[in-house]
């Protein structure tokens, strides 16, 4: 079993005193300069309603962010509106991660942690810790919350999990935002139709495959070199 898969020592409360300090040092700064951002160039305002869009959107508030990303698609380039969610996105990184550590022993989230779904994930999670966020965070059809929850609750490297949420979201946040710059109403509609069909069936296949993981009916697919070198690979 991996090395970090364990629990936090008995100083915890005061470890994550000082990371909730550290953060709101970094966090507030740039919340206050996005604002000031906002309020004195006009063209950028929809930059930094993205920016604060995208922290919601990226914790428990049921608000879809690949809808927001095609809205605001529309008024800049896909690559500054991925980057711009992105950054809004590791912002909720760190409450997430400390909230799930809160949380973890909430009858919910008992559910969740003894499920099939989750046993299944726990597998590929621990062979390819890094891979497996990068890709659940990319992919629409993966069922993320699961690995929302791993991460934090395994005492995987916080820096690590933050990077693989970044370079995950980027090209999904993308893909939606380059829809709304050149796709119009009909077609769009159609294709985001088409999408939400395959993710639907996806979904459920790979949901599928994660519980025969756990009852063993099916093997995990994870080539060995991806297993072996990925966290060589991964940001400090």
């Amino acid at each position: 079993m991996s090395t970090f898969y364990s629990c936090y020592p008995s100083g915890r409360l005061i470890l994550m005193s000082n990371n909730w300090k550290r953060y709101l040092s970094i966090v507030v700064p740039i919340s206050l300069a996005a604002i000031a951002l906002g309020a004195f160039v006009p063209e950028m305002r929809r930059l930094v309603l993205l920016f604060f869009y995208s922290i919601p959107a990226n914790s428990f508030v049921p608000i879809p962010h690949e809808l927001g990303m095609i809205y605001f698609g529309q008024f800049y380039t896909p690559s500054l509106v991925a980057l711009v969610a992105a950054a809004g996105t590791i912002m909720v990184c760190f409450i997430d991660y400390q909230a799930m550590n809160f949380a973890f022993g909430f009858k919910h989230l008992k559910r969740v942690k003894d499920s099939d779904i989750y046993r299944g994930a726990v597998r590929y999670f621990l062979k390819a810790p890094f891979v497996s966020l990068v890709i659940a965070a990319a992919m629409p059809f993966i069922p993320f919350y699961i690995f929302r929850v791993l991460g934090p609750t395994t005492g995987y490297p916080l820096r690590k999990y933050t990077w693989a949420i970044f370079i995950g979201r980027l090209p999904r946040y993308y893909v939606f935002a380059l829809m709304g710059a050149t796709l119009e109403l009909p077609n769009l509609t159609i294709v985001l139709l088409l999408i939400l069909t395959a993710c639907w069936l996806l979904y459920r296949r790979v949901s599928h495959h994660l519980v025969g993981i756990a009852r063993g009916e099916e093997e995990i697919d994870v080539p060995d070199a991806v297993a072996v070198t990925q966290e060589e690979s991964a940001p400090a």
